[in-house]
């Protein structure tokens, strides 16, 4: 008959048994941390991506904002109707009567994904040649230093329609020749080539409507 197993066999064949179970999982582990981080599907994020954009331009742009470059924006700034917690306003320069040659001598560099300009509506009042508008922009776009740069048409002037209807015909081919992009944010407030009814203070300035116009039309452009 079959020899019955000693306690002391018993306990060395159970040590045996917890041993070879001890290297099967030291081998199972150093094979799962073996494996690349980048091996398997990748699985798309669900949160949405948060764009910052910077914005410079005159009037138009600051509106009644008690500190625009800190980002105090008014009800007649366009920025206000544009940023979202989607959409974050990252700061900028803008100032009643600015020039495009003011906006470049002040504007600095802004951390930003996009970069949005209305300028030269003043430029235009003042007979500014708009080669020396054309230069301007491009050192504007090159401190702000943002990889995307749209540039929007200027609004009505009332009593300079044709002008600015030219002006603005001279800019968008300005834009598309450097590869930026090109936005008509004005043609929610445009009725032929002036204000539409109830979109601006004097003919030149927007009211409340014309700014929530002209930020819902830039929202859109920027989430392109």
């Amino acid at each position: 008959m079959p020899q019955e197993t000693s306690g002391f066999g018993r306990g060395r064949l159970m040590a045996w048994a917890a041993l070879v179970i001890l290297a099967c999982v030291v081998v199972a582990v150093a094979a799962v941390r073996s494996v690349p981080d980048d091996a398997g599907p990748a699985w798309p994020s669900s949160e949405p991506k948060v764009v910052r954009f910077a914005a410079v331009g005159d009037s138009i742009t600051q509106g009644n904002s008690p500190n625009f470059s800190v980002g105090l924006t008014g009800s007649l700034s366009w920025v206000t109707y544009a940023r979202s917690p989607l959409y974050l306003f990252a700061g900028g320069w803008a100032a009643g009567g600015a020039t495009t040659a003011r906006m470049a001598a002040n504007v600095e560099p802004v951390k930003a994904d996009v970069l949005v300009i209305i300028a030269g509506t003043n430029d235009l009042a003042q007979g500014v040649p708009f080669a020396v508008t054309a230069s301007n922009i491009e050192r504007i776009v090159e401190t702000v230093g943002a990889p995307r740069v749209v540039v929007s048409a200027i609004p009505p002037r009332n009593s300079a329609q044709a002008e600015t209807a030219a002006f603005n015909a001279s800019l968008k081919a300005f834009v598309l020749a450097h590869q930026w992009e090109w936005v008509d944010a004005p043609a929610g407030v445009r009725e032929g080539e002036q204000y539409a009814a109830g979109m601006s203070l004097d003919g030149i300035h927007p009211s409340e409507a014309g700014a929530q116009a002209l930020g819902r039309a830039l929202d859109a452009a920027i989430s392109r």
